[in-house]
Order: structure tokens, then sequence, then C-alpha cells
């Protein structure tokens, strides 16, 4: 076990706190059967976490055992997802940004490419195609990952409710973030998406204004082009 923990000793003297099976094979320099029995036996002790194949975390003192999606999952899909465009996205996004009550297990990820794994640090993984043009947009950097900003989190839940877990979640997540969104950021991304993110903005606009929630997500023109507008059915 002491190879082992100069292994980790190495790779955190190094700045490192995600790694390769091709690093741990390097760094114990012993063979590939040796490495995996390695990496195998500090998985089982919870000194590290297994991200996806070929790929894994080092626990912190402190959450030894848990999973590094749970502590971090900028960290686990940054490692997951390592040299491929991606994004945090939908309902993830969400719950990571603090906008929905319920805990997500499901780790849904915008990605250029499709992957092969189904799962990252033991999470079921939900994997959307997009196209390059889109991914980073309105997206932040978290650890070595990327996840949506809080408007595009809202807007891209609204263009796929399916993702996002129905109407209500959506609606309990604008209910939580229509203070803090910025209706221009919203409407870029609307422009950048066409019809789709034209819709996406009025579902929006309709239930910000159904909840009479105190922002304009969409703008006061679109709310009123989704609802109706009363002066007109007086006349």
């Amino acid at each position: 076990m002491t190879r082992q923990l100069e292994l980790i000793d190495t790779l955190l003297a190094d700045g490192r706190d995600e790694f390769t099976f091709d690093d741990a094979r390097a760094a114990l320099g012993v063979s590939t059967p040796a490495t995996a029995n390695a990496l195998r036996q500090l998985a089982a002790k919870g000194l590290v976490d297994r991200l996806t194949r070929g790929h894994y975390a080092i626990r912190p003192l402190g959450s030894l055992g848990t999973s590094a999606a749970t502590e971090s999952l900028g960290l686990a899909v940054g490692g997951a997802f390592e040299g491929k465009d991606h994004r945090i996205a939908y309902l993830s996004a969400l719950s990571e940004l603090g906008l929905v009550s319920h805990p997500v297990r499901t780790v849904y990820i915008a990605c250029t490419q499709q992957v092969r794994f189904t799962t990252v640090s033991k999470r079921p993984l939900r994997s959307i195609v997009e196209r390059p043009e889109t991914i980073h947009l309105e997206a932040e950097p978290v650890w070595r990952s990327w996840r949506s900003n809080l408007e595009r989190a809202l807007f891209e839940s609204a263009l796929r409710l399916d993702l996002t877990g129905g109407v209500e979640r959506l609606a309990e997540a604008l209910a939580a973030g229509s203070r803090d969104a910025d209706p221009k950021r919203i409407t870029r991304l609307a422009k950048a998406f066409g019809a789709r993110g034209r819709a996406s903005e009025r579902r929006l606009a309709s239930l910000a204004h159904t909840r009479a929630e105190p922002s304009t997500v969409g703008g006061p023109r679109r709310c009123q082009a989704a609802t109706g507008d009363s002066t007109r059915h007086k006349r």
C-alpha cells in the first residue's frame, strides 16, 4: 500500500487532483496489470474515485469514500470529458446553480461528440450531442469543465423540457433565478438558436408572466405576445 500512497503524494505534489490510468502507470513504473490492481486497492479504500474508464480523481481528506461528482461535479466531469468540448447542462446545471430543490442524480452533459461511457463517478450519465458553435455559448468555466450560466440553464431547459423534468421543474427554477437573469442574454441565445430558440424564449416569458415573477425574462413585449394583449381584446 505504501507505493500506492506514494502515487497519490506524487500527483498531489504536481498539483493534480485527477489523473489517467497512463499517468498512474508512468508514476508507479509497473506493468498494466499491476497498475490496475493498485488503482483497485486505492478505490476500494476510498482514496481515489473512478470517474470513467481510464480517468480517476483523488479524494481530499474529509471526503474519503464519497463520489467525486458529489463533492465537485466540475472536477468529475472535467476528468471524464478531458479533451472533449462539453458543458454541464440542463437539469445538472439548474441543480449546480441552486435553482431546484430536489437532488439530481443523473449527470446531464452537452458534448460536441458522442461518448461511449454511461456513468461519471458512479452516477448515470445523459450525454446530448451539440454543435460546436453553441457548446460554450453563455457558459462559464468550473474547475476543468464548463457549465451553463444562469441564463443558458434557464433557456436550454425551456428548449428541452424532457431534459429538465417537465414544466413544473422549469417553473421552480425560473422562480428561483428570474430576479438575477438578464433578459438580453436570453434574447441573444434565442437568436443563435433560430425558431426553436425564440419558442424557448416565449415559453420562459409566458411562465414568468403566469407566475407574476418580478423579472421580465424575455422582455415585457414578449410576455405580452405570449399571453395575449388584454387591451386589444377589450376593444
